[in-house]
């Protein structure tokens, strides 16, 4: 019989440890592979009985050995081998966890929108709860997760969502479903964030070791500061003789109140040409083509009955009350803090800007004046023309310019005791 033998590891590994003494041991729970020979007989029989391991002086083997006689062609010609451990790994920890939000452009770097978000506390493999208050509008962000040694595989359990990306609850109302979905390694995980308002948006990372039993699970709790404003636009509409009239009694529609509530950083008081409330003039006008340059830090509508609740990420802002056809309303300097509830009550709105500009002037009497009777299909319709919205521009659109002619956009320095 002639044979080969595969030599003796050449380092070690996690269950082949080498000791003080330059020797190596061996540690293992359960079945493994970790040698194997391969012989050409030179007669037909085998006897396998001589094949044991044996104790000595330094070794106390309890392993034992496997022969198969029947498998063929599995003589290899002479050389060294290598012992192989092939145990499945045990190791589910990360080596990192990043939360971040936008793009890298490696080609144009100035084009990057790439931002991370510091964990609390800072990330340790050892360490499974983390926290992250966010301070800013956002509706999505990435979760990067990377196992420590390359062989676990991951999943996220996230809030569920219904077809229209609502959250789903439990029976009880109040506690929220989760899913658990696959993560890839190293790769971008986006996930949906719970809106301002509800519940914190909790996250867990699960990672199993390659052995298919080891477990760890790393969450991560995404806060929202808010503070809350709440109020009820009115639109208000005038017949011949000023007085207030209703649109449903005449025409058959009812007047929609929605509108439109932006929260922007910079003082838009400090444009206003025209005396605010408080008779300060400032220099440079305010006009909306300026504004379109403005970057709006939020925006919801109201409900049709004009009512509206805003979730608000604390801060300093001036808030815009518009429509399309009326004057806005601006609340400057309103400094809201967390846990802040803050009823703004009524605002009404005043019909007849029709060019748009913060003022109801001549301008605005002839623009009506020029399409009246046009229909709200016609290709040249705008809002601005019917602020009645009877949808079709009629004496009505007229009278709300003339009645309010002269009047300006109404601009309100907010304090904590306005109601």
């Amino acid at each position: 019989m002639i044979g080969s033998i595969n030599a003796p590891i050449a380092g070690a590994t996690d269950h082949f440890v080498l000791k003080e003494d330059g020797k190596y041991s061996f540690n293992t729970n359960g079945d493994v592979l970790i040698g194997t020979m391969s012989f050409q007989m030179t007669a037909d029989e085998f006897d396998v009985s001589w094949f044991k391991l044996v104790p000595s002086a330094e070794y106390n083997p309890t392993s034992g050995i496997k022969i198969s006689v029947t498998t063929t062609k599995r003589y290899e010609a002479q050389s060294t081998f290598r012992f192989t451990d092939e145990v499945a790994s045990k190791e589910a920890s990360l080596s990192n966890l990043v939360v971040s939000t936008g793009t890298i452009d490696t080609d144009n770097p100035d084009n990057s929108t790439y931002k991370e978000y510091p964990l609390t506390p800072t990330f340790d493999k050892d360490t499974l709860t983390y926290e992250i208050k966010l301070l800013e509008y956002l509706e999505n962000m990435d979760i990067t997760a990377t196992t420590l040694d390359g062989k676990a595989t991951l999943k996220i359990k996230v809030p569920k969502r219904d077809e229209n990306g609502n959250l789903v609850y439990q029976a009880d109302g109040t506690a929220i479903e989760y899913e658990e979905k696959e993560m890839l390694d190293k790769t971008p995980f986006n996930v949906i964030l719970n809106k301002l308002g509800e519940p914190d948006t909790i996250l867990t990372i699960i990672s199993t070791a390659e052995d298919g039993k080891t477990k760890k699970e790393y969450q991560l709790t995404i806060k929202r500061p808010y503070a809350t404003i709440k109020g009820k636009a009115i639109l208000a509409d005038f017949d011949d003789e000023g007085k207030v009239q209703d649109i449903l009694d005449v025409y058959g529609v009812e007047l929609n109140n929605r509108v439109d509530i932006n929260l922007y950083k910079p003082n838009l008081a400090e444009w206003e040409s025209i005396p605010d409330i408080y008779q300060i003039i400032y220099p440079d006008p305010f006009t909306y083509e300026k504004l379109e340059n403005v970057a709006k830090e939020t925006s919801i509508s109201s409900k049709n009955d004009g009512t509206f609740e805003i979730h608000i990420i604390p801060g300093e802002y001036d808030v815009q009350i518009t429509r399309l056809g009326y004057l806005d309303y601006i609340y400057s300097d309103v400094e809201l803090n967390e846990g802040d509830v803050i009823e703004m009550g009524e605002i009404r709105l005043t019909a007849g800007d029709i060019n748009r500009d913060g003022t109801i002037s001549q301008e605005d009497i002839n623009q009506v004046k020029q399409v009246m009777d046009m229909l709200n299909d016609n290709v040249d319709f705008l809002e601005n023309y019917n602020p009645s919205q009877i949808g079709v521009v009629a004496q009505e659109d007229l009278n709300y310019a003339k009645q309010n002619q002269d009047k300006n956009l109404t601009i309100v320095y907010f304090n904590s005791n306005h109601s």
